[in-house]
């Protein structure tokens, strides 16, 4: 396997010092501190924490070299009401998201960089239904632990949209691979996500490192969560994102 190593990504988005990959054990107190309820979200990556077998560990953040997982801890958080997020952190809009978790969103950027992805620039309002498999475009599940198998969601399944004119359900998203972003880190600022707390969005958001990328993402009105698929509140679930 080629050694690991961090993408350029786009100018406006310079990346974090290369993190050193392997070296055994390495101490890692900022990702401690951001699992802690209240605690302020770091603006620096943690340390790369080599696990063996091309598993590696940045904070809380899990990622696999051989199988290009990403795996982030969260909880189920909302069941009901306006949607425009399926991931933030607790400094994040969480009366807007799905799912909440304790991670760093820069450690979740340098796993992927990591991992070769490449981040685009915002599709904009002219390209809401992008291309499939353009660069930056990655598959995302939700995985939960109950009694027998584990259960397996398409991202795109967490998220109800609703017809207005019929005030009922019309479905979920369109089916399709997610936009990875990277956030932004304005000149002499902090990583745009770990200040926001923006990591999946519905709606478009350039300080979210993920967006939805299908024809609904202008539209803040017609989302809300897919409560008759998901666990309840305050479960433990893993947001799985694959890259290409």
């Amino acid at each position: 396997m080629a050694p690991l190593h961090a993408d350029e990504p786009p100018p406006t988005d310079p990346p974090p010092p290369p993190p050193k990959v392997g070296g055994g054990q390495l101490a890692d107190p900022r990702g401690e501190a951001a699992a802690k309820p209240g605690a302020t979200a770091p603006t620096e990556p943690a340390p790369v924490q080599d696990l063996g077998e091309g598993r590696f560990r940045v904070g809380l953040v899990r990622f696999d070299s051989k199988s290009r997982l990403i795996t982030v801890p969260a909880t189920m958080h909302m069941r009901e009401g306006p949607v425009e997020y399926v991931l933030v952190t607790s400094q994040g809009k969480i009366h807007e998201a799905v799912f909440t978790s304790p991670i760093n969103p820069r450690d979740l950027h340098v796993a992927a960089l990591l991992l070769g992805m490449k981040p685009q620039p915002d599709l904009g309002p002219d390209r809401a239904a992008a291309k499939a498999g353009e660069p930056g475009a990655l598959k995302a599940w939700v995985e939960w632990d109950r009694n027998g198998p584990p259960a397996k969601l398409p991202l795109h399944e967490v998220v109800a949209v609703a017809n207005p004119s019929a005030a009922a359900v019309a479905g979920t998203l369109a089916a399709g691979a997610w936009l990875y972003n990277g956030s932004i880190t304005p000149a002499g600022g902090a990583f745009a996500a770990s200040r926001s707390g923006s990591i999946i969005s519905v709606i478009r958001d350039p300080d979210a490192l993920i967006n939805y990328r299908g024809p609904s993402r202008d539209n803040d009105e017609i989302h809300t969560p897919h409560a008759a698929r998901l666990p309840k509140t305050g479960h433990p679930v893993r947001i799985i994102l694959k890259v290409p």
